[in-house]
């Protein structure tokens, strides 16, 4: 099978599959509102889809652990994800919706555990190289969520299920660019068990601030194009809002490993999750002022791009080799399909259809508070997590 180097290959893969996510995550609540849902069904619809991500990691990680074919498993979900996707095209109402989507969200969760697992196996765990090649995800968001922002005015939302069905295609042709790595043949038969690992304090601790910190993000994830509407921002304008929060993260996955290097978990992850906090409180009361607003979404550089690489090493380091693909998928289903399912439930019923807009982030900026909190209990040096093992 034709294959190209695994760095322009790694690029070109992430750079499709946040391609798709910034389709799908910004304009998702403006394609479902279109399609007649109340702020409460859209908030139920976003709490089961994003729920499927709870199991799906952990099933595709084992399946890619015992195969040991990660492409394989990564190419299969990008299909199956695709196919599942069709059923965006059609408009027979909530249910119809809610199983089309939850199937894309299941197989869409093979993809990012193992090509985060295949990415630091191809740089050799070096965090400065992860973080560049990273950035090219940053990069296929940014570009998307601009073009979204413009083809949303010209086509109103449902201009989503095409657009993001193409960059759906196109990333499953990336991913067959790849070439071979098989992580099981570097793995070493260490004796540390998985069920042990999972019960270390320092590691729930940790999970804990970042299921916080994601349930913070719904409010954001979900309503952030509805609000930025509500406030009388036109789509070109919201579109250059979540560009200027995703050229901050570019800027910031570009320097993370060189920020990260010898510094704990307690002070990046602290500082992060503080900024978070100072992030949605703007959100929740001075939204309207455009300045303020920008400024707002360059923190999405310390809350989401550094704490995201920050955890990623922090999986990497607190894993043996053979487990970080079931470590992969337990952050994931744990903070992006818990998280996530919990706080787009609960932003749902709190937003009332823009009324509690400015509660949902004032609620979003104490669980980020929360999250701080417990992030400043963490080890104070790297060492903390890989020393427990």
């Amino acid at each position: 099978m034709f294959s190209i180097s695994a760095r322009p290959a790694l690029v070109l893969a992430y750079f499709t599959y946040f391609g798709v996510l910034g389709i799908f995550v910004p304009y998702f609540g403006l394609f479902l509102d279109g399609r007649g849902l109340s702020s409460a069904d859209i908030g139920l619809l976003l709490a089961i889809v994003t729920a499927s991500r709870i199991v799906g990691p952990t099933v595709w990680a084992l399946i890619a652990e015992r195969s040991g074919k990660p492409l394989t498993v990564m190419r299969l979900g990008a299909l199956l994800a695709a196919i599942g996707w069709l059923s965006s095209f059609a408009d027979y109402g909530f249910w119809p919706l809610l199983l089309g989507f939850a199937l894309f969200s299941f197989f869409w969760t093979a993809i990012l555990p193992q090509l985060e697992v295949a990415t630091f196996a191809f740089v050799n765990d070096d965090t400065r190289a992860y973080s560049r090649i990273r950035t090219a995800g940053s990069v296929g968001y940014i570009v998307l969520v601009m073009l979204g922002g413009w083809l949303f005015e010209r086509y109103g939302s449902e201009f989503l299920p095409l657009s993001a069905l193409l960059f759906l295609v196109l990333l499953l042709t990336s991913l067959f660019l790849l070439p071979k790595v098989s992580v099981n043949a570097e793995l070493s038969s260490e004796p540390v068990r998985f069920s042990k690992l999972i019960k270390n304090s320092v590691l729930l601790r940790f999970m804990l601030a970042a299921l916080l910190l994601q349930m913070s993000f719904a409010p954001f994830y979900g309503f952030f194009t509805l609000y930025s509407r509500d406030l009388g921002y036109s789509g070109t304008q919201t579109g250059l809002f979540i560009g200027l929060a995703v050229a901050a993260e570019i800027a910031a996955f570009y320097f993370a490993g060189n920020l990260m290097r010898n510094r704990s978990y307690r002070v990046l992850l602290s500082v992060c999750y503080g900024l978070t906090v100072l992030r949605w409180s703007l959100l929740a009361t001075v939204a309207d002022n455009v300045w303020l607003l920008c400024f707002s979404m360059l923190l999405h550089a310390g809350s989401f791009a550094i704490a995201h690489s920050c955890a990623m090493q922090f999986i990497q380091q607190f894993f043996p080799k053979k487990l970080r693909s079931r470590g992969q998928a337990l952050y994931a289903g744990v903070i992006f399909g818990g998280g996530g399912a919990i706080g787009a439930y609960f932003s749902g019923l709190i937003w009332q259809n823009g009324k509690g807009a400015s509660l949902a982030f004032m609620i979003a900026a104490l669980l980020a508070l929360s999250a701080t909190l417990l992030a400043l209990t963490l080890p104070g040096s790297k060492a903390g997590a890989k020393a427990l093992q």
